[in-house]
C-alpha cells in the first residue's frame, strides 16, 4: 500500500481539527483528565516505580551537567488525556496547512526571506518549496497545558478535586529534527516502571492501522533516518556546532548507535556502520565530495541531518569570524548549498526556519483557534501604546520572533525590558499563559509552596517527515511521540529567578528554575527532580 493522497488545504485541516474537537464532549474530557490525573499520582506515590524508571535512565549515562545542579534531572512519565494528544496532533496538520498555503501564495521567496541572509541559495530553495509544498517536514511542537478553569497558583490537589478538564495552547512550533533517541530510551524505562499495556506512547499505526509495537516504532523511525542511505548508515552524518558540548549530545549518540544496525538500538552495532556527529570544522570538500577528516573516521559523507538552531548558527559563525576561520563558514554554506548532501531535504537547515513563531503569529491573525495563544509581532506603535499604559505589561509576555523562545522570554516585562528587546530584534508578545500542575510534588523534603504545589508540563510533539521509506504514509509527518518538559510554576509571576542580572520571570523554563536552586532547598540532586519525560495516554 503506497500513500499518493494529497495533504490536506487550510480550509480542509481546519474542518479535520473542528470534527477532533467536537468528537469530544465535556463529560468526556472531564473523565478523560481525571484518568490522566489518577495514574500520575499513583506513580508519583510509588516509590518502586519511580525508582525503576530513573534508575534505568541512570545507567544510561543520559544527562550532563548542567546549571550546577549535578546531572540534568528526570521528570516522571506523565499521563494526558488522549483527546488532547489527538487535537494537538489536529492543530499541527493546520498548521503544515497554512505553512503550505504561504508557499503556494509566495513561492520560494517566502524561504529565502526566511533563512538567514546568504545561508541559502535560491537552487536550493527551488527544491525545498517544491518539496514542502508535497511532504510534511520534521515537526516539534510546543504547548503549555492548564486546566480550563484553573487560575495561576492552582496546585495539583486543587485541580483534581475541582473536575476541572484540560486544555492545552500552542506556544511555538519549529521544524527541526526531533529527540527519538533520548524518547525511545525513555520508553524503555516506562516499560520497566509498568506502564504496559493499556498504555500508549504513539499515535503511529503500521499499514493496517493497528497501533505500533516499541520495537515496530524503532524500525519505522530509524529507517526513515537512514533514508535513502539505507544500506550505508556510516555515510551519514549529524551536523552540529561543538557537538560534545550540546546538552542533547547523548541523544545524537543514541540516535547514530541505533542507526548502525545493533541488535539493541542505543546499544552498538558496528562503529564503521555508524553514522558520524561532526562539528564542521571536522568536515573538508573534495572537489564536489564531502570527506570528514577525523584521524580515524576518514570516509566519505553522502547524507546529512543538521541539528543547527538559529541562537547556537549565529553564535557559531561569530565566533569562527573572530577566530578567523572564515573558511569554516564557507564550508558550511557550501554544505547546505550542496544538492547530494540533502537526499532527504526534510533534515536540511531551512528546516529550522520554515515553521516558527511568526508562521503562529500569522496563522493567529486568519484563523480562530482554540490552540493558540493570542500573539502578535510587536510595532512601533505597540512600543508607544504600551509606554502610555505600562500597566497591560503584567498580562503580556514577550519573546523573540525568530530562535528558541527560552532565551530571550520575558514576563509581565518592564518598560525599560521591552524597549531594550524590541531595540535588540523583532520581537512578539503573547497574552499571559500559564501552566497546571499535572502531577504531585515528588521532592517532599522541599518547602517551597511552588514546589508543593507540583509540577507542570510544557508538552512537545515530536514529528518526523514524511519519507518514502514509509510506503503507507511517505508524505504525511508521522507523529511519534510527545515529551513533557516538566518544571514548576509560581503562582506569583512577579517572582524573579535569584541574581539573575537579565531580570528574567520564573517560567516554562528549567534553566530559570534551576537557577533559584538555593531557594529550593537543592543540592546535586539527581534521584528526582525536572526535565524531559515521555508522555503516555491510557486508551
Amino acid at each position: 500500500m503506497t500513500d499518493t493522497g494529497a495533504l490536506p488545504s487550510l480550509d480542509e485541516a481546519l474542518q479535520q481539527l473542528d470534527q477532533v474537537e467536537r468528537s469530544y464532549s465535556t463529560d468526556t474530557r472531564v473523565a478523560q483528565t481525571r484518568v490522566a490525573l489518577e495514574a500520575n499520582e499513583r506513580l508519583a506515590r510509588d516509590r518502586a516505580r519511580v525508582d525503576a524508571y530513573l534508575g534505568h535512565l541512570g545507567g544510561k549515562d543520559m544527562f550532563h551537567p548542567i546549571y550546577g545542579l549535578g546531572l540534568f534531572p528526570h521528570g516522571l512519565p506523565l499521563a494526558l488525556p488522549p483527546y488532547l494528544i489527538r487535537i494537538l496532533d489536529a492543530s499541527a496538520r493546520v498548521l503544515l496547512a497554512f505553512t503550505r498555503q504561504e508557499l503556494r501564495e509566495h513561492g520560494p521567496q517566502y524561504l529565502l526571506d526566511r533563512a538567514p541572509r546568504g545561508w541559502l541559495a535560491p537552487e536550493t530553495a527551488e527544491r525545498l518549496h517544491a518539496h514542502y509544498l508535497t511532504t510534511e517536514p520534521d515537526l516539534a511542537f510546543d504547548v503549555l497545558v492548564q486546566g480550563v478553569g484553573s487560575r495561576r497558583g492552582t496546585t495539583f490537589e486543587e485541580l483534581k478535586k475541582a473536575g476541572d478538564m484540560l486544555q492545552a495552547k500552542l506556544l511555538e512550533a519549529q521544524s527541526v529534527d526531533t529527540y527519538y533517541g533520548w524518547f525511545r530510551e525513555y520508553l524503555a524505562g516506562s516499560r520497566l516502571a509498568g506502564l504496559g499495556k493499556g498504555c500508549r506512547f504513539t499515535l503511529e499505526a503500521g499499514a493496517d492501522g493497528t497501533a505500533l509495537s516499541d520495537p515496530e516504532l524503532d524500525a519505522q523511525v530509524l529507517s526513515g533516518l537512514r533514508h535513502p542511505q539505507q544500506n550505508d548508515p556510516g555515510s551519514i552524518f549529524f551536523l552540529e556546532v561543538d557537538p560534545e558540548k550540546q546538552p542533547s549530545a547523548s541523544n545524537l549518540v543514541f540516535m547514530a548507535e541505533a542507526m548502525s544496525g545493533g541488535p539493541d538500538p542505543g546499544r552498538g552495532g558496528d562503529p564503521a556502520r555508524r553514522p558520524l556527529i561532526l562539528d564542521p570544522r571536522d568536515l573538508e570538500f573534495r572537489e564536489d565530495r564531502l570527506y570528514c577528516k577525523r584521524p580515524g573516521q576518514e570516509r566519505e559523507l553522502k547524507k546529512g541531518i543538521s541539528r543547527l538552531v538559529d541562537v547556537d548558527l549565529q553564535s557559531y559563525i561569530k565566533a569562527r569570524e573572530n577566530a578567523g576561520e572564515h573558511e569554516v563558514i564557507d564550508r558550511l554554506r557550501r554544505i547546505f548549498a550542496s544538492p547530494r548532501l540533502w537526499g532527504d531535504l526534510n533534515k536540511h537547515l531551512m528546516g529550522f526556519y520554515l515553521v516558527n513563531k511568526e508562521t503562529l503569529t500569522a496563522l493567529n491573525q486568519k484563523t480562530r483557534m482554540n490552540v493558540l495563544v493570542p500573539s502578535r509581532k510587536i510595532t512601533a506603535e505597540d512600543v508607544q501604546s504600551l509606554r502610555l499604559d505600562p500597566e497591560r505589561l503584567k498580562s503580556i509576555a514577550i519573546k523573540p520572533l525568530l530562535g528558541m523562545s527560552a532565551k530571550g522570554v520575558e514576563i509581565g516585562p518592564t518598560l525599560e525590558q521591552l524597549e531594550a528587546a524590541v531595540a535588540h530584534e523583532p520581537m512578539l508578545m503573547q497574552d499571559l499563559f500559564w501552566a497546571t500542575p499535572l502531577m504531585p510534588d515528588i521532592m517532599g523534603d522541599i518547602a517551597d509552596p511552588d514546589v508543593k504545589a507540583g509540577l507542570c508540563t510544557e508538552t512537545r510533539l515530536l514529528m518526523h517527515g514524511g519519507s518514502p521509506a514509509v510506503r503507507h504514509n511517505s508524505k504525511r509527518a508521522r507523529t511519534i511521540g510527545v515529551l513533557s518538559r516538566t518544571h514548576f510554576q509560581s503562582a506569583d509571576h512577579r517572582r524573579r529567578v535569584k541574581n539573575d542580572r537579565a531580570g528574567r520571570g520564573w517560567y516554562s523554563n528549567i534553566g530559570a528554575i534551576l537557577a533559584v536552586k538555593g531557594e529550593l532547598g537543592l543540592s546535586n540532586r539527581i534521584d528526582a527532580g525536572v526535565g524531559m519525560s515521555p508522555v503516555y495516554w491510557i486508551d
